[in-house]
């Protein structure tokens, strides 16, 4: 009886760990504004625990769209620490830690 109910509890856990990892994985990553570096870039962190692009990264906002949820172009001094953003990222990344990074389009969500 003992080792019944063990078995089912581990069998239990394994499944929500696998459905916790599932969900980790294919959620979207979006990025919170933690920090100002200079007057055009930002710290992000990354919503993700498993698998991220980039934990935390300076994003550089010299040359990026940036625009709201409804389309509208704002200017990055709008930006603000807690502000969640999406940003398409270019591929080339800084060597540095924590990675520089630069973007073609950063979205700034409600």
């Amino acid at each position: 009886m003992k080792t019944y109910l063990f078995r089912s509890i581990l069998a239990l856990l394994i499944v929500i760990g696998l459905l916790f990892i599932f969900v980790e994985l294919n959620k979207e990553e979006i990025f919170t504004i933690v920090g100002n570096e200079i007057e055009t870039s930002v710290w992000i962190e990354s919503n993700k625990l498993l698998n991220p692009s980039y934990k935390r990264a300076t994003l550089s906002l010299m040359y990026v769209q940036i625009v709201n949820t409804s389309g509208d172009e704002i200017d990055f001094s709008e930006l603000e620490i807690g502000d969640k953003i999406k940003a398409d990222f270019k591929p080339l990344a800084f060597l540095s830690d924590p990675p520089g990074l630069s973007a073609w389009k950063v979205t700034l969500l409600d």
